[in-house]
């Protein structure tokens, strides 16, 4: 099965095939200044399953992460995949949000929990970590 995930306008789309290795909701405090929301959902694919990605993107690198690149929609803003080589070597993810697909699984992990906001809800069936879960 091949999924496309799109920014905001449809600029940028990004096509993966295959099931996503792990579908990631991080509670932490970057994740939510980053996002402007509760939590950053990145279902995560290898590289190999990475089919491409068009449209125009700038491209954020993260200082406390060697080589880790995020890209967004030049135009409208929205963040729609990255790469971390340190935590997640020949990985790639995309934004789970951009998927906008209802038949997408929920997430299957959580991490940061000590972060979450007390009003939002858990995701029920997930593997939860008060910390980072590492790989």
């Amino acid at each position: 099965m091949n999924r496309v995930a799109q920014c905001a306008c449809k600029n940028v789309e990004v096509s993966v095939k295959g099931d996503h290795v792990r579908h990631i909701a991080c509670h932490c405090d970057y994740c939510q200044r980053m996002s402007g929301s509760v939590a950053t959902l990145c279902a995560v694919y290898k590289e190999e399953d990475f089919l491409s990605a068009t449209g125009d993107t700038t491209v954020y690198e993260l200082p406390k992460w060697p080589g880790a690149k995020k890209y967004f929609c030049s135009s409208c803003g929205s963040t729609v995949h990255w790469v971390n080589p340190v935590a997640f070597p020949g990985m790639h993810m995309i934004a789970g949000g951009c998927f906008a697909d209802p038949d997408f699984p929920a997430p299957d992990t959580v991490t940061q929990t000590k972060y979450r906001q007390p009003w939002c809800p858990e995701f029920e069936g997930a593997d939860h970590y008060e910390g980072y879960s590492g790989k």
